[in-house]
Formats: structure tokens, C-alpha cells, sequence
């Protein structure tokens, strides 16, 4: 059954080490499973496969017996090792040497396998003794002397030597906080900044002050608990979600840190709570509902990390075969090389994720593990799967295993050997599993024939669920306190002491002896460095090391994002190379070379960001980690940097190499490494910043935030940008900064390198006075910084110190303090990692909008809240009194209008072009949907459910659909999919919406568009009436529970009057039973109203499928084998299959049934093999069918149609879709204040340190320069607007086209236009705070055309980069591609402009096509001819030029002719007959003519300005319609086609190289 080449008997290998019997819970005397006779019967290909994990047939279930084999057969081969290693420093044994190369080669495993099987068909005491028959040199090698570690345990005389039970004794605990609150919006957003949130971030740091919340009114979570779990014991914690089964495992594992208060007694064996806490936390594990791990490791890599931290280093040669071991326990062999994966990275199936879960905790060696609801959303023949793997794991380690369950089976159920029910935090029975259901049928509760014994004790906690027995007379105990008070009367209470009684007596007897025993193993499997305290197994330095490892294969794991990076690095020193290509080595060339510089230092850095994300997502998996003692947080932060180390240093080699040469600096070793080292350590230091960011940030959106303004301010603060002595002298606002900048440090080693022991030459257009009559040096200057009277050249190091004061001799100093200040933030990381844990979670609480009603609700609750997903804690059925009145449900189910027409298909096929063919995923399908009726569409996972469902409701995009759909015998109309409603698995919702405004939403936009909104108003309120949500009707959708969610999907598609039919895919999946039962039960209504319903459902339970009329059941390949009724308790199907010899055991759940039948095949009685979708084919009951479809197909033509005028696609016209979504999008922005909040913070910080950095600015020419620069700076905000408004596009794109345009409910015109104008007021308010922070402050012209003008470029500014983000993400395909395509944009949009190369210094390929093709320019164009045009320019006196007249003459009569020639500057002072001073610049307009900008143009840079922002928002139109509608990609498609092709074709010609050469070695 395992994976293996060979198929195995079932042999059982019950005994132990020392023979003694190791308990196996679930198997009775003659080794078979009580609760599934027919699995233990099968042998060969016709094994039983049902259970495996992701697809069938591969791997087997989890067997006890095999497990247990595959046990010893490790057992031997670590003893055979183990005699190995012994034997290596004994010579006189040299025939063992070989035993290590027999061990591990194949050929020992298959002698391995085929004595199993031999032995496999003697009696099992046989195989017993053989056991028993081991060498004597063997008996002398316990498991713990070579796996002393305890993977497996150290064992002593058959069992567990690190076995520890579980007492907790008045176990009470406490929650606070509020059930309800109202939704937090932009005001609470803004003035929180400035007390709440600053005070809760203050409160984490400081421990001193009190959390904020912690003094509200407390709850009792979980009341007065008590109860012990021996070792080798499974106990199962039964209660519906919301009653405290989360909380109590919590408390019963140690993790408290989200409660108030925890009071009472935990000991593990009779160690404290407190000690385990502090010396043993990595032995009890709490193991969470969701499976969390890193995507893009293997399976493989996974579990051998894992092992590596919890393994000493002299014992990691045994981690490979344990990882084999856990593999083939688990039957997961195959999936050795498979990507975990997750929601986004497609990797192993839900199941085998589930497994390598197991397998991972199981590699924390922990003795006790409580298992948080680890079945969702696998079937049922997996979760008992599952199940089998713990009670072997329990048995095999003696462990003791908790675990709670929704929806557990039988025979999950007759695993367990004692159950917990809780209801609302109270304990209503404890005691053995086979006793609970007596006790509940003793009090008064009656079992129906078929419900599961689970399912029947939590029913007995649910008023709606619960039933009395008839015979039964006397009270019955209702409600948790009536019935906890019951239990503590009874004799199963008095056990329960007893049972604690006898187990700490115990305990004192053998002295703790458990106790001592474990303190003992777990110090043997430290390694010795560790301390005798620490919890942790290896070393700091190991724990490094193994993390070291793991960043690269999650670096390696994920090639995509590894080649964007090198792509973009490439292209984009390309590109700015090409830019900066031909600087001149003169004056004139100075400039630009800063700029080169600049750029070069900081781009990588800024390419860096993206490890934010890194830094956030893995959170959540370090804090598990650190919670099972694998190793402490700050490793992690040291491993990042220990990997950064190459992996930086392959993105500098390129980079610089490009850039350096491409750009003509200068030549020189020397100055080329210290170039290429500065760009290194500073990318390293950035990127340690972001991550410093990130460890202090709680969320994503703050460390975005964070990091992006921080590195704003760093680029201004450089000294590139301001030169370094206004900096300190002139801006003392926020000069200081530059002290603190590490990157000012590296911009000042590279400069001055770059320009040390280097004479620059006056260029031809700075040398004064020039032209006709001034050939004389002598009587020449040189207009640039630093220039000596009577020289053309000017020395670098002179130019260096009179522009930024900068030194050569600084250089070392410089490398210093950047190191300096990256051990810092390293260092703060570090200890912030250690200290936060922004991972806390706890339930939320439901969230309300501000309305009278919610006011009431959120006043009346003020208690505490369970950890359980918070809103379930009210769940519709909570109450007696919550339920309907009998004659309103009846008026709202009669409002829902079902109408006579029947829906018929015929031999419907759908097929997909699939690895260049085609395949088949629907075949001859056929069926019905009437009026009243409700059809279960089953079969096994890949069977295609959703597949037909989808193509049912014309829903598929790709892929070619035949075969006939009809209603009423008439083809489908434009209308059919508004007629239709479709609820989605995923239950796609506007998160921000209230109850009530989903379900208006959709009234309004798809009921006629002749009925009166206050009609469809009123609809809404019957339906909500009808799905029991009228006390939270203005909750928001975003924080329900699981099932209320379901309901309001259910609603939404009610509230559009589907007159024909409604689709419902998977409504029970991740539902408890109850919640499963209350959804069908809902649906059975609505199908008595004359609703049609078809709808696919996952493993149904007896009660479920009961409810259903008809099933149609299909096999993989999209083939059915049976449609037809389902007849009193399934009668219908059973009999179907008896008739063909396969018989349904009494008490058998049909739909399980139906199944396994399917799986198995089957077999006739004269041998031969069933094929069920043929014998379906050939059927009678297949003909009555297509009879039946031909009958109604000609019955209902002959109806008349109901008369219509004009068929619409979308039941509401243009206009009205885009003023309902533009509402619905206000709203959503306004309750997601973090969006809004982000943009309003960018433009206030950027404008604050914009504006007064260049506080009044004065008319000296690096003033003009500081003017051109603070309107330049408005570039910084793009980057982290973009960054903000696609993640939101993209998320309301997906809704729209997933759920929204299918059912249509509005069309691309109005999605456009309600995105367009959503994002204008944010974007004017954004504006207005940036241009008044900014432009009063520096002294800009305060006229009101030249303000009045900069504002409206403001505005157009920001209207500009919110429609850029839109159309950007219109386009693309994918996130991944927005992010690549977007440093591209940015680097253009900054650069390209005139600003940072001056026009005239442009390459050509870029002058005379990329400067007039990019916004910026004509934006800093417009700004600067407005601001500079009428202002007069006084030269400082080190900013003249200065020269000496020849003898004689005055500065005017030599120089005057000059100045006129020219046409611009003045002489400073005319009458001196020595150092003449030349102002190149008389006004502002002289300055703007080296910019390539004109005054006059002032109102044709706004007119271009204003037409890019329009082609913006038509570009949105235009994408959204052509590819999103019409489907188009552009030629994209085929260019990645092509080139995917020719990197396979690469890899394939590297592969078929590597393979010859293994094949010759091998040879």
C-alpha cells in the first residue's frame, strides 16, 4: 500500500523492542480495523486506493500494520548503521565495513522488501518470533544509541523513554475585548496617528505600560476545565466553532500570550507549566488549522530542515534515511521533489500538504501535540487517512496526541480513545470515546439512524439541532450551563477524578520517574554547546547555518523571481548607462558624472525592496518554528545576511560592470573597485534597513510605508540632490539628516574617488570671456565651482571641496561608517525579532458600520471574545429564540420567483487544449434541472464537478463547449446568465460591504430594470429575513464566519431573482456539520418555493444527501455513471448498483458509497470487471433520461415565451451601474481607511521635508538649482502611489471578472469609469496637502497665476500617477509582470526628463524620441517656466567665473562686447581692473534655456500635461475592453511562447549533456 516497487501483504508487527505490546488502539484481536472490514481484504491491483492523499492511485492510504513494518524495517536498518559506524575503529571486523554501502544501496531495500513479503504469508506468530529472533550483538544496540535524538524516541523495554501525560486541574480561561466594534474609517485612521495607534506601537515596546484594551470587561473562554491525557491516549475536542476548542488546546499547549488570564494547574508528567514554558517548549506543540510553510521549498527540503535543527552534529548522517522513513510512513514518497506550494504557488495537493504538516511536527520530537481542526477541506476518505497517521504516530511514540475536528467520521471517531464536549466554554462530558454517545441518549437526546457519533454529540450542544428522545420522561438538561451542571453530577465526572487521581498517585509512586526520564532524553539530544536551560537542541551558530541554508534554497526555490531580478538589473543599467554614455571629461561633464554616481549607489538598493515582502510573509512560519524550539528569530535575521553576501554580490558584478564602462568613468583599478565595493556595501546596508523596517512594522502596508519614505529622505539628503555645505549650514530644518545617511558616506567615496588625481579641462562653453578677440589664457576664466583666476583647468580634488566640501582622504573613514551603520540596523533587527511578535492572532471581533441598529448591538455586547474565528461566535443558530416566525418565512419564500421553465442538457462535452493536444474534461454529459427539485452533483476530487457546473452556467472561457443546453426546448438567450445565479466555492465578496448592502447591491443592478428600486428595497428585506441575518444585516462581509459567509453568497444571487436557476459550488466545504446541515436545509427550502438548484458537494454526510432529490454522479474524465433519484435513505441508488451486483452495507452513507463503487470498479459474478460508465451507457435508467429530456423538451416549446421587448444583457443600464458601483467603491475606500491613509501620508511627509528643507529659497544660481530641484522631488511619490493603487485595481479586477461580470451585474463602462472617479477626490485632497506643505515654505513665487498654475499641475500630477497605476495593471496579465514592468517606468519617468542629463548632453538614440515621449518632462517644463520666469539671479561670490582684464582695461570695457555676444549674465563688477567677476545667468529665463524650457510654453506644457492624464484613463477603456473583454494579448502571448520554447529547448540540450556524461561515468 505504501509506495514501493512492490505490493505488500499486510503483515502485523505488534510487538515492541523488548517484546512487549505496543498498544494498538485501533485494531482488534485479529489485526483487522473494527470500523472498515473491507480495506484489510485487498491485496495486489486490486487494492483498495480510496484515502490517498492529492490524486488517486498514487501512494497508498496510512495502514497501521504497514506503518508498523515500514517501523522495524527502519529499526533494522539503523541498528545495521549503527553495527556499521561501532565496527569502522574495529579492525578485527572487516567484513562489517561493507554493511554502511549494503545499508544504503537499493539492493538491501529490495531484499528489505521481498523478505516482508515472503514472510507475509506465515502465521503471524511466525513473524513474531522472528522479530524476537535477533543476534545477541544486536539486542546490545537500542534505537536510542544511534537516533539518540529521539526522532523516534530513544525507547526503553518497548516503549517511549520521553513520555509525559497531560493533568490540567480548574483549567479557566479568561478573554477580553469587545465581540462587536464598529469599522474603523479614515477620520479614526488620521486621528489615531496621533494617539491610539502611536500609543499601541509605543505600548509593544515598552512593556511597562499597559496594552491598550486589557483593562476591559473579562469572559470566561474556557470555564473550569478539568481532566488528564495519558501518554499513548488520543483525545478528540468536540464543540461548534466558536465554543472554546481553540482556546482550550491553546491553554493546554502553552501558547497563552492572546488571553488576559490563565488560572489553574497544566503539568506535563508532573513538570510545571512555567518550567516547560521556559526549558521544554519545543515538546508540546500546538499545531494550527492552517498548513504554513515556505512555497517554494520541497517537501524534501522542508522536513530536512527541520531535522537539521532538531539533530546533533555528529548525528546528521541519519537525517536522510529518517526522511525516507517519515516519507514512506506517510506515503508521500513521491511528491520527495514536489513544492510544498500554497494558495499562489501551485505545489503537492491539500492532503499532502496536510501530511508533510505531520510529518514536520513529528520531526520536532515533541511528546505532546494538540491538533487544531486539521481535516478542513479534505474528504472523507482523506481526513481518516489522516487520522490513521496520528494514531500511529501516538502509538509508535507513545505521544499524546489532542486534536479537534469538524464534521469526524466514524471511524475517525472509533480512533480515539477519550472525548472532550464542549459548549460555550464549558466542559459538558469528558470520558472514553465509546461511553459519550450512552451518556447523551441516558440524559435525554435521541441519535437518528445514520448520524455520526460526533456529529450527534455536538448536535446535543445546538438548540436547532438538538432532539429529544420520545420514549424519554423527565427534564432534560438544555444550554451549557444545565448541561455542564449534569455532567459534574454524574458517575462520568466521578471517572474523570478518579482518573486524574490515579495517574498523579502514579506519578508519586515512580517517584516522577516519566518526568525524569524525559529531562534526561531531552538533555541527551542537546548538542553540547547548548546550556541544560535552553530549549533549543543545536547550537546558535548551527541554527545560523541550517537557516543559511534554507534562504537558499527559498532563493533558488523561486527562479522566477531570481531571473526578474537579474533581467531587470541588466536592462536597466543598459538603459541608464545609455543615458549617462559620452559624458564628456571636462567641466561640463561634472555634473552628469554625480549624477552616474548617484544612481549607481542607489539603484540596487532600491531594487531591493521587494525583501520587504520576504521579511513580512515568512512571519508567520519563524514564530511556529520558534514555538517548537527549531531556533531563535534572530537567526533568521543573520542567515539573511550571510546569504545577501553572494547573492548581492552576483547582482553588483554585472550592474557595475555595465554601468562603469558604459558611462566613461574613468579607467582606473583602482577607482573601479572601490566603485564597485561602495555600490556593495551599500546595497547590503539598504537592504538591512528595509528588513529593520520590516521587523518593527505589524503589517505589510506600514513596513511599505516605512521603508519607501525613509529612502525618499535619503535621497534627498545624500548631498546629490542639496550639495552638502547648504545642507549643514543653510537648511538647518533638517540638515542634520545627512549625518545619518549611509548613503551620503558612499556618495562621497565614489565621488571623491572618481574625481581624485584628475584635472578637469574648461569646457569651450564655460571658459569666459570666449569668442572673436579672447585667445589669450591669461586674461581667461573658468565659470564652474572651484575654478582658479587665470587657469582653464580645474584640479578635481579643488572642485570636491568648494561644491561638497568633500575629501579623498575621507575614503576609509567613509567605508567605515557604512558598515557601522549595516551592523546597526542588523543588529536592531535582531533584537526586534526577538522581542515582537506581530503573528499574535485571536478571533476579530465583527465589525459594524455606524448605523442606530449597529449601535444598539455593539453597546449590548461588551463581553470577551474566543480565540475562534471571531465572528462564528454568533452563529445565525445561536440561539432558541433567533429563529424565524413561521408565516414570514413562508411570505418570503413565496416572494422567490421560481418559474415553470425546466433546463435540459444533452451530451454535453467541454474539452481543453492540454500539453499541445487536446483533452477531455466533460463527456456525453446529460441531464435536468426542474422547478422544485434539487440535483447533487458528486464524484471523486478531479472528476470535473465545477468543471460541468461552470459549463452549465456558460461560464468557461477557454476550451471548445458541444452538445445542447435548453430551456424549454429553446436555445439559450442573451439573457440565460442573469436568469441564473451562481454562488462561487470561494465566496467572493466586497469585504467592505455591509450584509445589507451586498444584497441591495445586487437587487438593484440585476432584478428588471422595470421594477421599482423601493420594490427591490423591499425584496432584499425578506431575503434577509428569510437567511436569519437580521441582527447583523449591517455587519461588514469581511469579518463573518465561515457559514454566514456561505449564507450571504446564497443571498446575494436570491436577492437578483433567479428566475431559472441557481448553481452552488461546494456550499458545506470548511463548514462544521451543523453549519454543513443548516446551509442544505436552507436550500431544501428554497427548492419547495419552486427554486431549481444544482449544486456540487464534497462527501456529504447520510443526513446531507438525504436532503438532496436527485444525484448525478461523475467519474474522472468527466463521464457519468449515474443520474437519477435518490429515494428514501438512498434507496433509489442502492438499488441501482445491487441490480449489478455490488450491495450497499446497512448504515453505509450512500454518497460514500457511490464513491468507493465508482473507485473500486467492481466486479459481475461471472468475474468479469464493471465498467461503470458503460453500464451506465447502456442502462435503462440512461434512456428514460434522454426519453425524459425529449419530452420536456417538446412539451415545453408549445408554451408560450413570456413576451419581451428588447432582450438586455445587463438588467440595469449604463448609467446606473456606474453611480451604484462608484458608491460601492466610495464606500470601500473609506472603510479600508489603510489605502487612503498611505497616499495622504506620502504627500504630508514628502511635502513637510520638501518644502522646508528648501525653506525660503534665495537667487543665487545653486539656489536656481535648488528651485529646478524641490519641483523635481514630486517624483519621489509615484513609486509608492503606483505601488498602492495596483494592488487595489487588481483586487477589484478580480472580483469583477470572477464573479461580478459572469453573473452581470455591471459591464467594462461602468467598471472603468467607477475606478477612474473613485480614485479623483483622494488624488485632489492628496494634491492640495503636498502643494500647500511644499510650495509656500520654499519661497516659490506667491502670485496667484504662478501659484494658481502650479497647483492645477499639482492636481494633474497626482490625477496622472493614480490613472497610471490603473491602465499599467489593466494591461498585465499578472502581479509578477506589474512588478517587473514598473522599474522601468519609474527609471524612464525620473530620468529621461532634462533634469539629471541636460537636454544637450542627451545621446541621440534618446534626444530626439524619449525626451518628448515622457510626461516628466513637460511637467517640470510647465512648473519651472511658471516659477522661474520672472525671477532675477544674483551669483554668491564663489559662483562667478573670475579673470583679469590685460593691463589697463576695466572688467567692463575687456568683457562688456562679451557679455552682449552672448546674450546672457552680467559682470559683477564692471569697474575693477583685476578679478573680474562674470555671472553666467541674469535671470531665471537665462537658466532655463540650458534646460531646454521656455517661458512661453507655460500653457503647452499643461495642455500636454493634461492629455497624457486623459490618454491615461482611455488607455484604462481601452485595455480593460481588449483584453479583458475581447481577450486579446497584443502578440505578447506568442513572443513568451517563442521564448519559453527556446529556454526549454536550452535546458533540454543541458539536461541531455548532463545525462550523457552521468551515463559515461556511470559506464
Amino acid at each position: 500500500m505504501f509506495y514501493t516497487s512492490t505490493d505488500r501483504m499486510f503483515t502485523q508487527v505488534s510487538e515492541g523492542r523488548e517484546g512487549t505490546r505496543v498498544p494498538l488502539h485501533n485494531v482488534d484481536e485479529n489485526g483487522e480495523r473494527p470500523h472498515q472490514p473491507e480495506e484489510a481484504s485487498s491485496s495486489g491491483s486490486d487494492a483498495n486506493n480510496d484515502g490517498t492523499w492529492g490524486e488517486r492511485d498514487i501512494g497508498g492510504p496510512v495502514n497501521f500494520r504497514n506503518a508498523m513494518i515500514e517501523y522495524e524495517d527502519l529499526r533494522r536498518e539503523l541498528t545495521q548503521l549503527s553495527k556499521t559506524r561501532s565496527a569502522k575503529t574495529d579492525k578485527s571486523h572487516p567484513n562489517r565495513q561493507s554493511g554502511l554501502r549494503r545499508t544504503i544501496t537499493g539492493a538491501s531495500r529490495a531484499s528489505r522488501r521481498s523478505r516482508t513479503t515472503n514472510t507475509a504469508t506465515e502465521p503471524e506468530s511466525d513473524l513474531e518470533a522472528q522479530v524476537e529472533e535477533k543476534p545477541e550483538e544486536e539486542e546490545e544496540f537500542e534505537l536510542g544509541d544511534f537516533l539518540k535524538d529521539g526522532h523516534f524516541e530513544k525507547r526503553k523495554e518497548g516503549e517511549s523513554a520521553k513520555k509525559v501525560g497531560v493533568v490540567y486541574k480548574n483549567l479557566t480561561v479568561q478573554g477580553v475585548g469587545a465581540t462587536t466594534t464598529f469599522v474603523k474609517t479614515l477620520p479614526s485612521a488620521i486621528i489615531g496617528t496621533f494617539g491610539p495607534d502611536l500609543y499601541k506601537l509605543l505600548a509593544r515596546i515598552i512593556p511597562i505600560l499597559p496594552k491598550p484594551g486589557s483593562q476591559g470587561e473579562r469572559r470566561d473562554l474556557v470555564h473550569d476545565f478539568s481532566g488528564v491525557v495519558r501518554d499513548g491516549e488520543m483525545l478528540l475536542v468536540l464543540g461548534r466553532p466558536g465554543s472554546g476548542c481553540s482556546t482550550f488546546l491553546k491553554a493546554i499547549t502553552n501558547k497563552r500570550g492572546g488571553f488576559a488570564g490563565v488560572t489553574g494547574d497544566v503539568s506535563y508528567g508532573g513538570i510545571p507549566a512555567e518550567e516547560q514554558m521556559k526549558n521544554y517548549r519545543g515538546e508540546v506543540n500546538y499545531n494550527e488549522e492552517d498548513d504554513q510553510h515556505f512555497p517554494t521549498l520541497t517537501v524534501e527540503q522542508t522536513l530536512n530542515f527541520s531535522l537539521l535543527n532538531k539533530t546533533k552534529k555528529h548525528k546528521k548522517g541519519d537525517i536522510p534515511i529518517i526522511i525516507g522513513a517519515l516519507l514512506k510512513i506517510f506515503g508521500i514518497t513521491h511528491t520527495r521533489h514536489t513544492l510544498v506550494g500554497d494558495a499562489f504557488v501551485r505545489g503537492v495537493s491539500g492532503g499532502e500538504r496536510k501530511r508533510v504538516s505531520i510529518a514536520e511536527t513529528l520531526a520536532t520530537k515533541s511528546t505532546v501535540v494538540a491538533w487544531d481542526n486539521s481535516t478542513r477541506g479534505l474528504d472523507a476518505s482523506t481526513a481518516l487517512d489522516y487520522a490513521n497517521s496520528l494514531r500511529v504516530m501516538t502509538d509508535i511514540s507513545n505521544r499524546t496526541t489532542l486534536v479537534t475536528l469538524y464534521q469526524a467520521g466514524e471511524g475517525i471517531y472509533e480512533l480515539m480513545n477519550k472525548v472532550l464536549v464542549i459548549d460555550e466554554g464549558r466542559m459538558v462530558y469528558q470520558g472514553p470515546a465509546n461511553e459519550a454517545k450512552a451518556y447523551f441518549q441516558n440524559l435525554g437526546y435521541y441519535c437518528p439512524d445514520r448520524q455520526t457519533t460526533a456529529d450527534f454529540l455536538t448536535a446535543c450542544t445546538d438548540p436547532t439541532e438538538r432532539r429529544i428522545r420520545n420514549d424519554f420522561d423527565g427534564p432534560v438538561p438544555k444550554g451549557p450551563v444545565e448541561l455542564e451542571k449534569a455532567f459534574r453530577e454524574s458517575d462520568a465526572y466521578k471517572k474523570v477524578i478518579q482518573d486524574i487521581n490515579s495517574y498523579e498517585n502514579m506519578l508519586k509512586e515512580t517517584d516522577h520517574a516519566d518526568a525524569r526520564e524525559f529531562k534526561q532524553s531531552v538533555q541527551e539530544t542537546k548538542s553540547k554547546t547548548v546550556s541544560k536551560r535552553s530549549p533549543y537542541t543545536v547550537s546558535f551558530i548551527q541554527q545560523v547555518l541550517a537557516c543559511t541554508k534554507r534562504e537558499f534554497w527559498l532563493t533558488f526555490g523561486d527562479k522566477t523571481t531570481l531571473y526578474t531580478k537579474f533581467f531587470i538589473i541588466i536592462s536597466n543599467a543598459l538603459i541608464v548607462g545609455s543615458l549617462f554614455y559620452g559624458q564628456s571629461t571636462d567641466t561640463e561633464g561634472a555634473f552628469s558624472r554625480g549624477g552616474t554616481l548617484f544612481f549607481s549607489i542607489l539603484f540596487l538598493g532600491w531594487l531591493q525592496l521587494s525583501e520587504l515582502m520576504r521579511a513580512v510573509s515568512g512571519r508567520v512560519v519563524i514564530a511556529r518554528h520558534n514555538d517548537y524550539a527549531f531556533y531563535r528569530p534572530s537567526a533568521v535575521v543573520i542567515s539573511r545576511v550571510l546569504q545577501d553576501f553572494p547573492l548581492v554580490l552576483v547582482m553588483v558584478i554585472p550592474f557595475a560592470i555595465i554601468m562603469y564602462f558604459i558611462t566613461g568613468l574613468d579607467v582606473d583599478a583602482s577607482k573601479f573597485w572601490i566603485y564597485f565595493l561602495f555600490i556593495y556595501i551599500t546595497t547590503l546596508c539598504i537592504t538591512s534597513l528595509y528588513r529593520m523596517f520590516a521587523a518593527l512594522s505589524p503589517t505589510i502596508d506600514d513596513a511599505v510605508r516605512f521603508s519607501g519614505t525613509a529612502l525618499n529622505l535619503l535621497i534627498i539628503y545624500t548631498g546629490y540632490v542639496i550639495a552638502k555645505p547648504q545642507l549643514i549650514s543653510k537648511y538647518i530644518w533638517f540638515g542634520w539628516i545627512y549625518y545619518i545617511n549611509p548613503i551620503a558616506y558612499s556618495f562621497e567615496a565614489v565621488l571623491s574617488s572618481e574625481f581624485s588625481n584628475k584635472v578637469l579641462d574648461c569646457a569651450p562653453s564655460e571658459i569666459v570671456p570666449r569668442g572673436p578677440g579672447y585667445d589669450n589664457p591669461l586674461y581667461q576664466g573658468c565659470a564652474f565651482t572651484g575654478a582658479q583666476t587665470g587657469s582653464l583647468g580645474v584640479p578635481g580634488s579643488t572642485y570636491l571641496n568648494t561644491a561638497f566640501q568633500y575629501s579623498r582622504g575621507h575614503l576609509w573613514r567613509n567605508f567605515g561608517v557604512v558598515i557601522a551603520f549595516t551592523v546597526l540596523y542588523i543588529l536592531i533587527t535582531a533584537v526586534a525579532s526577538e522581542l515582537f511578535d506581530f503573528t499574535a492572532g485571536g478571533g476579530g471581533a465583527l465589525e459594524f458600520k455606524r448605523s442606530k441598529a449597529a449601535k444598539k448591538k455593539v453597546n449590548a455586547s461588551g463581553a470577551a471574545r474566543d480565540v475562534e474565528k471571531g465572528a462564528e461566535r454568533e452563529p445565525s443558530s445561536g440561539s432558541s429564540s433567533q429563529t424565524l416566525d413561521g408565516e414570514r418565512e413562508e411570505e418570503a419564500l413565496q416572494e422567490i420567483s421560481g418559474s415553470e421553465s425546466i433546463f435540459t442538457w444533452e451530451n454535453v462535452e467541454y474539452t481543453v487544449p492540454y500539453l499541445g493536444g487536446e483533452r477531455k474534461l466533460l463527456n456525453n454529459v446529460s441531464g435536468y434541472a426542474k422547478p422544485g427539485v434539487m440535483v447533487a452533483l458528486v464524484g471523486a476530487s478531479g472528476a470535473g464537478k465545477t468543471t460541468l457546473l461552470n459549463t452549465l452556467s456558460q461560464r468557461q472561457k477557454t476550451g471548445v463547449v458541444s452538445g445542447e443546453m435548453l430551456v424549454d426546448g429553446r436555445p439559450l438567450g442573451t439573457e440565460f446568465q442573469r436568469g441564473t445565479g451562481f454562488c462561487e466555492q470561494m465566496d467572493l465578496h466586497d469585504g467592505t460591504a455591509t450584509i445589507r448592502e451586498a444584497l441591495e447591491f445586487s437587487a438593484i443592478l440585476r432584478q428588471d430594470r422595470n421594477i421599482p428600486k423601493a420594490e427591490k428595497i423591499a425584496y432584499v428585506d425578506k431575503i434577509i429575513d428569510l437567511l436569519e441575518l437580521q441582527d447583523m444585516q449591517d455587519a461588514l462581509v469581511r469579518c463573518l464566519g465561515v457559514e454566514q459567509r456561505k449564507r450571504v453568497t446564497i443571498g446575494v444571487e436570491l436577492a437578483a431573482k433567479p428566475n431559472l436557476l441557481l448553481f452552488l459550488d461546494e456550499p458545506t466545504s470548511g463548514l462544521d456539520s451543523q453549519s454543513a446541515y443548516s446551509i442544505v436545509r436552507f436550500l431544501k427550502k428554497l427548492a419547495h418555493a419552486g427554486q431549481a438548484i444544482i449544486c456540487t458537494i464534497h462527501q456529504p454526510s447520510s443526513v446531507l444527501i438525504q436532503q438532496f432529490d436527485m444525484i448525478l454522479a461523475l467519474n474522472p474524465g468527466g463521464n457519468t455513471f449515474y443520474f437519477g433519484p435518490v429515494g428514501e435513505n438512498g434507496s433509489s441508488v442502492i438499488k441501482y448498483f445491487a441490480d449489478r451486483g455490488v450491495k450497499c452495507p446497512p448504515n453505509k452513507n450512500v454518497a460514500e458509497f457511490i464513491l468507493e463503487t465508482a473507485a473500486k470498479g467492481g466486479k459481475r459474478e461471472d468475474g468479469k470487471k464493471l465498467n461503470w460508465n458503460q453500464e451506465w451507457l447502456n442502462s435503462e435508467e440512461a434512456k428514460n433520461v434522454s426519453n425524459e429530456i425529449k419530452r420536456i423538451a417538446s412539451e415545453r416549446s408549445k408554451v408560450e415565451p413570456p413576451a419581451q421587448d428588447t432582450q438586455h444583457e445587463f438588467a440595469s443600464p449604463v448609467m446606473l451601474q456606474t453611480t451604484e458601483l462608484t458608491k460601492r467603491l466610495f464606500v470601500q475606500y473609506w472603510r479600508d481607511p489603510a489605502y487612503l491613509y498611505g497616499k495622504l501620508f506620502v504627500s504630508v511627509i514628502i511635502g513637510i521635508f520638501n518644502g522646508f528643507t528648501f525653506w525660503k529659497l534665495g537667487y543665487t544660481i545653486s539656489d536656481m538649482q535648488d528651485r529646478m530641484f524641490t519641483s523635481f522631488l514630486i517624483i519621489l511619490i509615484p513609486p509608492t502611489i503606483v505601488n498602492a493603487v495596483v494592488p487595489k485595481f487588481y483586487q477589484n479586477r478580480a472580483l469583477w471578472e470572477a464573479r461580478e461580470l459572469p453573473s452581470r451585474i455591471y459591464g467594462w463602462v461602468a467598471f472603468c469609469t467607477a475606478n477612474i472617479v473613485a480614485e479623483i477626490p483622494i488624488a485632489i485632497l492628496g494634491a492640495t496637502i503636498y502643494w500647500a506643505l511644499w510650495y509656500w515654505p520654499t519661497g516659490l513665487p506667491t502670485d496667484s497665476s504662478t501659484s494658481g498654475y502650479v497647483y492645477l499641475m499639482t492636481v494633474l500630477f497626482f490625477l496622472f500617477q493614480a490613472s497610471w497605476g490603473q491602465w499599467i495593471c489593466a494591461f498585465a496579465p499578472s502581479f509578477t509582470v506589474i512588478s517587473n514592468v514598473l522599474p522601468f517606468f519609474f527609471v524612464v519617468f525620473s530620468l529621461f526628463n532634462g533634469v539629471v542629463r541636460p537636454y544637450t548632453q542627451l545621446s541621440v538614440f534618446w534626444r530626439y524620441w524619449m525626451y518628448y515621449v515622457n510626461p516628466s518632462t513637460y511637467w517640470i517644463g510647465g512648473v519651472l517656466s511658471a516659477t522661474l520666469n520672472n525671477t532675477p539671479i544674483r551669483c554668491a561670490p564663489q559662483e562667478a567665473a573670475y579673470f583679469n582684464p590685460p593691463p589697463g582695461s576695466t572688467c567692463s570695457s575687456y568683457a562688456q562686447a562679451f557679455v552682449t555676444a552672448v546674450g546672457q549674465g552680467y559682470l559683477t563688477n564692471p569697474d575693477a581692473t583685476t578679478d573680474c567677476g562674470y555671472c553666467q545667468y541674469n535671470s531665471g529665463v537665462d537658466f532655463m534655456r540650458t534646460l531646454n524650457i521656455e517661458p512661453r510654453d507655460k500653457w503647452r506644457y499643461f495642455g500636454i500635461f493634461l492629455a497624457f492624464c486623459i490618454s491615461n484613463w482611455a488607455l484604462v477603456y481601452f485595455f480593460i475592453y481588449t483584453v479583458r473583454i475581447r481577450g486579446w494579448s497584443f502578440g505578447f502571448g506568442y513572443v513568451f511562447g517563442v521564448l519559453g520554447g527556446l529556454v526549454n529547448k536550452v535546458k533540454d540540450l543541458f539536461k541531455g549533456r548532463g545525462k550523457g556524461k552521468r551515463e559515461q561515468t556511470e559506464a
